[in-house]
């Protein structure tokens, strides 16, 4: 036996030109096949393509052979037989999920020659499941594409390791998720950020819930989701609009499907973040139940329902950005230079609540062999309960407009004895300042987001024709609620030091003081973003020739985007504040003053009269972006060989045409009035305003791909690409505020789509089934960069200072290396451990415009490192990951960047099966309890925001039959 494997092994490291796909339909089934007589090089390829059948033969036994002409319905074992009767080869093995094809003569050689020529036994093949099997299916679905593409594959429900896929993505080489609340949210790609990442499902473009376009990947529950493919290099077929790359997520095919028929997962999710806040804990819990049933070998269903709540406390202090340039002044007694000072502070406890239920359903009948429908369905439902224990530190004493606070400086200087500490960049980074405001709010968020994705796919199989029509419809929304009891109190001393972790210190504690009531605040948010398209495309097969098949076809889409904003201030009824209404408690992590809080409910009812009961959903809309798209493609996809080398690949062109109509509303500061005798005041004038435009664009792409054998393929990719502006930045509207400074902010409904042109280039040497060394190299040219600039107009006689998003006059490049190995190390004998890995690096001269900020999403160095054990049931991981300092969009207003420090990340996840039916799985993340931390303005003393969110730990049963 042992002859045996090394004789196939020596003879797959001489010559082999293997062809491996993933198994779908199995032997019995029917398939239609439409295959012409062509070289055997070209036609095992193109019969793996459509049998779903793991084919593998050497290029000797394939060389100078023409196999027959295959059509029809057929099963993959007589579709095989056929392609190969009376050719010279011979089936030599077929167990329905894999093939071995030799030479007839082979066949016939002596036994130990016959051995010597087979396909090396894998003793794990029959028995390798979960962990290990999804990542062969994953090096399977990149090596069969002909273009750069990272993949994640789960042919069993809820088998992906991740509470969210977004998780999962972050792994892939090149790809950086970005957190919010605790959790990976959303994806850049290849240094480019999440404006400029397509997010599809099942090949559909998806509306989002988010301003703009960006997908907040943690809205899909992994356990809905079989695989996901990260789309780096561009081709025709594909939707445009992914400058850095396509996401596609994969929802389970019923009628393909092999796994258990029920799956049932549940265990309770422990945050430990606000472990210290009073009246909190982080205990929550995930369950899912999946249900796959073939009645017939027609007609198949999937049906998956999913629940979470997560509790997730954290603690937080932020900074409000600095008083810089003109209008700043001295702090020192004596001293007359300028300095930058920070307008203030806060400090923040959230005691977050989200409660998750997501549903899938998918649907396939076949009523013919050559007719398939298709439907799938997507829905999630998200809402986050969320209570807010702030103080706000400065209250207008820090900032130091024109010199104005010089004196509470210079009298919290004598007081504590302590000068103001200066850097470098003439920053004020740590100094006393008397009767700053100590501002306590306690506040409620609530956010209501929802999601359905629904499609409808109708295919035609004919002799020579493949026909395809797509019909899709997704819709999200948003609408959310913060609401803001505020009380306050002057002590006579406050300290800040932002050099290292923040500290403030008061001269008085909080809860030792009186406290006055403040105005409140309210701002109720709506988002609401629907998109319909249609999809008809043809694939013509040809018998021979160079091409192998020519695709073309059309798209139409029509998507609306809607947002609203109220602000509204409400008016304290008492002065000062019961003491009993409010308790006080310390940070965990934190040098800061005491935190107040208080039931929120009995603080409005105490200080306003009012419980803040306000249904978002009353929200008036105020701004729309309409957005239609018309696109048509053809691609003919190709097989050759070159000086002996197979080559095969793909040459388009897709055209594009965009238009977009923007409706909003202009306000302007009108004519003075006398409001109350004596009180003069100016009109704000609003008035409705609408603009868009429109552009065609003419996108070619060309891939190929060069198969050396043993497994080692060249991929070079060449493409014109293009993103569509963020869909807030198009909004029309236009705000200018009534008094000095005079400043305005608006939109601009006449951007530009960002363009690229990129060229990729990938060596991929598939070593083993568990193994991929790769090296991935890309440039890219961009123009139409957009940003947010500032400019100077006067309206009305007053001197303007306006913010708008602009398309860059000037382009830039982007380059970029991505190493990825992973192998099991089977060659030092355990192989039932391995690793998983990948580095980046990407480098661009493109910059934001403002503060020189590096393009945003662009990390230098981004690593992953993943160690991994599967055998005797047990799956395990150990994995981290690495990013550079990058810039980041935080929150909902594209014009909010900040620097966000360099991050290691770990997480370990462990799963057992019991038994062929239980199996039981824990999870521990953000094992080192790595902060989220930022800066502002580019400059690193400038505090932006230091997050602790502590760890996760999950521990679920599952059940599979």
């Amino acid at each position: 036996m042992s002859h045996w494997n090394n004789g196939l092994r020596a003879a797959l490291m001489g010559s082999v030109a293997a062809v491996v796909m993933i198994a779908q339909p199995a032997a019995a089934q029917t398939q239609v096949y439409n295959i012409p007589a062509q070289d055997a090089a070209t036609a095992i390829p193109a019969f793996v393509k459509q049998s779903g059948l793991q084919v593998l033969a050497t290029a000797q036994d394939l060389q100078g052979v023409r196999t027959n002409a295959v059509s029809g319905s057929l099963t993959s074992d007589a579709a095989l037989k056929q392609l190969v009767a009376n050719t010279g080869l011979t089936i030599k093995t077929n167990d329905g999920t894999s093939a071995v094809i030799v030479r007839a003569s082979a066949a016939n050689a002596s036994a130990s020659d016959a051995m010597a020529g087979a396909p090396e036994a894998d003793p794990q093949e029959v028995v390798v499941v979960g962990m290990r099997k999804s990542m062969r299916d994953a090096l399977d679905v990149k090596r069969r594409n002909t273009g750069i593409v990272e993949a994640v594959s789960s042919k069993d429900i809820g088998a992906l390791p991740d509470v969210t896929i977004a998780e999962t993505l972050n792994r892939l080489p090149g790809v950086m998720a970005s957190r919010d609340r605790g959790n990976d949210s959303q994806a850049s790609i290849r240094g480019l950020g999440a404006r400029m990442v397509l997010g599809t499902v099942n090949g559909r473009e998806v509306a989002s819930s988010e301003p703009d376009r960006n997908v907040r990947w943690e809205v899909y529950p992994s356990e809905v989701v079989s695989g996901a493919s990260v789309y780096k290099s561009s081709e025709a077929r594909l939707i445009s609009g992914g400058i850095s790359g396509t996401v596609d997520l994969q929802t389970i095919r019923p009628l393909d499907y092999k796994g258990p028929g029920v799956v049932l997962r549940a265990g309770p999710v422990y945050y430990d973040g606000g472990s210290e806040f009073p009246n909190y804990d982080g205990q929550g819990y995930r369950a899912s139940a999946s249900f796959v049933h073939r009645f017939s070998d027609r007609f198949a269903a999937v049906l998956g329902l999913t629940s979470q709540v997560q509790k997730n406390g954290y603690e937080s202090v932020q900074g409000w950005g600095y008083n810089a340039g003109a209008n700043t002044g001295a702090v020192i007694a004596g001293d007359a230079t300028k300095y930058n000072t920070p307008w203030g502070a806060q400090a923040e406890a959230k005691r977050l609540k989200e409660s998750r239920i997501g549903a899938s359903l998918g649907l396939q009948f076949k009523p013919a062999d050559n007719f398939l429908l298709s439907y799938d369905l997507l829905y999630s439902d998200i809402k986050i309960n969320e209570l807010q224990d702030q103080a706000w530190y400065g209250d207008g004493a820090w900032g130091n407009w024109d010199g104005g606070n010089l004196s509470n400086y210079v009298d919290g200087a004598t007081a504590s004895g302590h000068a103001p500490v200066i850097n470098d960049n003439g920053d004020v980074v740590s100094a006393s300042v008397a009767w700053a405001g100590d501002k306590s709010v306690v506040a409620r968020y609530t956010e209501d987001k929802s999601l359905i994705v629904q499609g409808l796919n109708a295919k035609w199989s004919l002799e020579h024709w493949t026909l395809s029509a797509d019909a899709s419809y997704s819709k999200a929304q948003r609408y959310n609620l913060w609401a803001a009891n505020e009380f306050a109190y002057w002590p006579s001393l406050m300290t800040y030091d932002f050099r290292g972790k923040p500290v403030i210190t008061v001269s008085s504690s909080p809860e030792s003081n009186t406290q006055t009531a403040q105005t409140g605040q309210t701002t109720l948010g709506a988002v609401t973003d629907e998109l319909k398209s249609l999809h008809l495309d043809a694939e013509r097969h040809f018998e021979s020739g160079l091409f192998t098949g020519l695709l073309f076809g059309a798209r139409v889409s029509d998507r609306t985007k809607a947002l609203g904003q109220l602000d509204g201030k409400v008016t304290p009824i008492i002065g000062a504040l019961p003491d009993y209404l409010l308790t006080s408690y310390q940070f965990k992590n934190f040098n800061i003053p005491t935190v107040l809080t208080g039931d929120f409910g009995a603080l409005a009812t105490h200080l306003y009269g009012t419980t803040f009961d306000i249904d978002p959903k009353t929200t008036p809309i105020t701004d729309t972006v309409e957005e239609k798209v018309k696109e048509a493609y053809i691609e003919g996809t190709y097989a050759t060989t070159i000086a002996g080398i197979a080559v095969d690949g793909n040459i388009g062109l897709r055209v594009i045409d965009v238009e977009t109509d923007s409706a909003g509303s202009s306000t302007i500061a009108g004519n003075w009035y006398e409001a109350t005798p004596g009180n003069w005041v100016q009109a704000m004038v609003t008035t409705p305003v609408t603009g868009g435009t429109s552009y065609s664009k003419v996108l070619p792409s060309a891939t190929a791909r060069f198969d050396f054998g043993n497994g080692q393929f060249l991929k070079v990719s060449a493409a014109k690409v293009i993103s569509r502006p963020p869909l807030n930045d198009m909004i029309i509207t236009r705000s200018l505020s009534s008094t000095a400074p005079y400043t305005g902010s608006a939109g601009n409904p006449y951007l530009k789509p960002f363009e690229a042109n990129q060229i990729d280039i990938s060596y991929e040497n598939y070593f083993n089934k568990d193994a991929l060394f790769a090296i991935s190299a890309y440039h890219k040219e961009v123009s139409n960069f957009i940003g947010y600039a500032t400019r100077q107009e006067t309206i009305n006689g007053n001197p303007y200072t306006l913010v708008s998003p602009v398309n860059a006059d000037k382009g830039g490049s982007i380059d970029g290396v991505e190493l990825t190995f992973q192998s099991s190390f089977g060659f030092i004998g355990l192989d039932h451990f391995g690793i998983y890995s990948n580095y980046a690096y990407v480098d661009s001269d493109l910059k934001e415009m403002s503060n020189d900020l590096p393009m945003n999403g662009l990390a230098r160095d981004t690593a992953a490192v993943d160690f991994w054990y599967s055998d005797h049931g047990i799956d395990a991981r150990l994995g981290t990951k690495y990013h550079s300092t990058y810039t980041a969009i935080y929150g909902w207003n594209d014009a909010q960047l900040i620097r966000v420090r360099p991050e290691t990340t770990m997480d370990f996840s462990v799963s057992y099966q019991i038994n062929p039916v239980i199996q039981v799985r824990f999870q521990a993340n953000n094992l080192l309890d790595t902060p989220l931390r930022t800066y502002n303005d580019n400059v690193e003393d400038r505090l932006g925001r230091y997050d602790l969110y502590g760890k996760r730990y999950l521990l679920d049963l599952t059940f599979k039959y």
